[in-house]
C-alpha cells in the first residue's frame, strides 16, 4: 500500500484504520483530497479488505477544508472562476469514491466534525461518535453553500427543514442532538471510540458478507434518487458563487477573525 503525506493507514486483518493526519484540525487541502482519492480507488479493488475505519489523528475529526489555502487561490492575480468549478468536480470524486466502495465504512469522530470534515462522515455508511464531539456547517458564514453534493444528502439523513436549519444557522449539533436526528448511529465515551467501531465492525463481520455487501447496495441505490442533477449543476453554481464577492469576503473575514460585511 502507498505511503501518503497526510493520511496514516493502519491494516488488522480485514480492516482498514485510515486516520487524517494533518493535526491538530485535520483540515483538507488539495493534497489530502488527492490522496484520498487515490487511495479509495486502490481499496475498492482490494478484496482483503472488507471494512474501513476513517478516523484522524489529534482531538479532532476535522475542522473542514483548509481556508488559507482556497483564500490564497481566489486572491492569486490571475485566478479564474473557473478553478472553483474545477474544486467542485474533484470534491465530487471524492464523495463518490467513497460511498462507491464495497467494503462497510464506519467514521468513527471525535472533537470538531466542521464542514469537508462532516460531508466526509456523512458520505460513510455509519457514524460513531465520541460523547463531546460535535458537527457543524459553517458554510454559509463564509460565502458558501453546503458543497460536494451534501445538501440533499443532509436533506436525505434529517429532512428538508432540519437541513435548512443546520446549514443556514451554522449552529453546532452536540452529539446527543446528531444522535437525535440520525447523524450518528452511536455514541460512546471518548477512550472507547476505537474499541466501539471495531465491536460495531464485528457485529457485522459475523454476518453473510454477501448479504451484507448486497444490503448496502441496495439501501445506497434507495437513497440516491436525485443526486446525479445535483452532480450536473452544483460546479456550475459553485463558479457563479466565486464572482459575487461574497466567497472572498467571507473567507477573508473568517481568517481576520471578522464580521463579513456583505453587500445586500
Amino acid at each position: 500500500m502507498e505511503t501518503y503525506q497526510t493520511l496514516e493507514l493502519k491494516q488488522l486483518d480485514e480492516v482498514m484504520t485510515v486516520s487524517l493526519n494533518r493535526p491538530p484540525l485535520n483540515l483538507f487541502n488539495q493534497k489530502m483530497i488527492e490522496e484520498l482519492i487515490d487511495l479509495f480507488h486502490s481499496l475498492g479493488k482490494d478484496r482483503r479488505i472488507r471494512f474501513i475505519i476513517l478516523t484522524a489523528k489529534g482531538n479532532n475529526f476535522s475542522g473542514g477544508v483548509d481556508l488559507k489555502e482556497i483564500n490564497g487561490l481566489i486572491n492569486r492575480q490571475d485566478f479564474n472562476p473557473a478553478d472553483a468549478r474545477y474544486q467542485q468536480l474533484m470534491g465530487h470524486e471524492l464523495m463518490r469514491s467513497l460511498e462507491n466502495l464495497e467494503q462497510i465504512t464506519v467514521a468513527a469522530l471525535k472533537g470538531a466534525v466542521i464542514g469537508a470534515g462532516m460531508a466526509v462522515a456523512m458520505a460513510c455508511d455509519f457514524r460513531i461518535m465520541v460523547e463531546d464531539g460535535y458537527f457543524s456547517v459553517p458554510e454559509a458564514m463564509v460565502g458558501v453553500y453546503f458543497t460536494w453534493g451534501c445538501t440533499p444528502r443532509l436533506v436525505r439523513m434529517v429532512g428538508a427543514s432540519k437541513a435548512m436549519e443546520i446549514i443556514m444557522t451554522c449552529d453546532a449539533i452536540p452529539a446527543t442532538e446528531a444522535y437525535r436526528v440520525g447523524l450518528a448511529n452511536k455514541i460512546v465515551p471518548q477512550d472507547r471510540l476505537i474499541e466501539a467501531t471495531h465491536s460495531f465492525i464485528a457485529k457485522i463481520a459475523s454476518h453473510s458478507p454477501t448479504a451484507v455487501r448486497i444490503t448496502k447496495k441496495i439501501v445506497l441505490g434507495a437513497s440516491m434518487q436525485g443526486f446525479g442533477n445535483t452532480f450536473i449543476c452544483e460546479p456550475e453554481l459553485m463558479q457563479g458563487l466565486t464572482t459575487t464577492g461574497e466567497t472572498g469576503e467571507g473567507i477573508k473575514a473568517f481568517l481576520e477573525k471578522r464580521r463579513p460585511q456583505y453587500k445586500k
